[in-house]
């Protein structure tokens, strides 16, 4: 299916208006988390949470499912596909990522608001504000922005059987009689040495793609987590506060769990696993500490930022473990854990 130019041009200005939206509308968020951060208003703060959910719920989400849907259009209407070309399926993924993210996060973001609402004082000034997940996010986004942009050159197995049946398609039969019997010349490749920069760029793509995978894996067990709130609240209202340990330790369970599982279904072993868990789980282990000794503006500091410091414990472990993380893409294990590869020197 491919579009009519007059549909494409529509299609394609939604897209980017969206997508530039949504940009314009994470940075003002993020302005709004660091005020609440650095001012020692209450009314200041308790306006930027109020401020931050309205804008999340009413315009980050709106735009975020927008540039989603009209991202697929533009792919499934023109030339480039779905599944032909790296770069359209790496922003394909990235922005499901951002807008999966933005979907389970936001209950969060209106919890923190209410309390916001109804505290004051020190327990109101310890919130802070919401600065790793729209910081996050509009790193990714400007990345999809630039492969939107730049459109880096690189078929997938897909594109390049496709495009192998189109020029076959393309090219006029040879009539038998021009035919000759003499054999094939064998094809030479080329043997140049893969440059520096080349195997730098391919250790860190799978080493990022292994860590988007894992923070994929734990944030489908925080959306399961956010059901089973949602269906045990009404017995325990404790489980629906997110500043309460019940809910920091349930959080973080749901979320360890499939990371560890989908760690082990890629090979590693259970060494790997553990590392992994106990990276994540640190700061959980801070939290119950921290209310185990009475330090409410420690604890609610640490639960508030609870994901960036899980995905920081992660990405210490991982650069720690680099040649684990740094190998070939395999779907059903990992390279590095299963099978010895060749140096690279960088």
């Amino acid at each position: 299916m491919t579009l009519s130019p007059p549909l494409r041009k529509l299609a394609l200005t939604v897209h980017l208006t969206s997508s530039v939206g949504w940009i314009g509308a994470v940075v003002a968020y993020l302005a709004l988390g660091v005020a609440a951060v650095t001012s020692a208003d209450t009314q200041t703060i308790r306006a930027a949470w109020t401020a931050m959910e309205l804008t999340g719920w009413w315009v980050i989400v709106p735009l975020a499912i927008a540039a989603l849907l009209t991202g697929l259009v533009m792919s499934l209407g023109t030339r480039w596909g779905l599944f032909r070309h790296y770069w359209v399926l790496i922003s394909l993924g990235l922005t499901s990522l951002c807008t999966f993210v933005l979907l389970v996060h936001m209950p969060t973001v209106s919890a923190m608001a209410s309390v916001a609402r109804t505290t004051d004082g020190a327990e109101l000034r310890a919130l802070g504000g919401d600065l790793f997940h729209p910081g996050a996010g509009l790193v990714l986004l400007l990345v999809i922005t630039g492969l939107n942009v730049f459109k880096p050159a690189g078929l997938t197995p897909y594109g390049w059987r496709k495009q192998r049946e189109e020029r076959r398609a393309l090219r006029p039969s040879i009539p038998r009689s021009q035919t000759t019997s003499e054999p094939a010349r064998p094809r030479v490749r080329n043997a140049r040495p893969i440059s520096t920069w080349r195997a730098f760029g391919a250790r860190s793509a799978s080493f990022t793609f292994h860590f988007a995978e894992m923070w994929f894996a734990m944030f489908v067990g925080m959306a399961l987590f956010m059901v089973a709130v949602a269906l045990a609240a009404q017995g325990n209202p404790t489980l629906s506060q997110s500043t309460s340990i019940e809910f920091q330790v349930g959080m973080s369970l749901f979320m360890m769990a499939p990371m560890a599982a989908w760690m082990r279904f890629r090979g590693c072993d259970w060494r790997a696993c553990g590392e992994m868990s106990i990276a994540m789980l640190l700061s959980t282990g801070a939290v119950v500490a921290f209310g185990a000794f009475g330090l409410r503006d420690a604890e609610l500091w640490v639960s508030s930022n609870q994901h960036m410091l899980m995905l920081l414990g992660m990405l210490v472990v991982m650069l720690y473990r680099r040649e684990r993380y740094t190998g070939g893409y395999s779907f059903s294990r990992w390279t590095g854990a299963s099978r010895p590869r060749q140096e690279v020197n960088i």
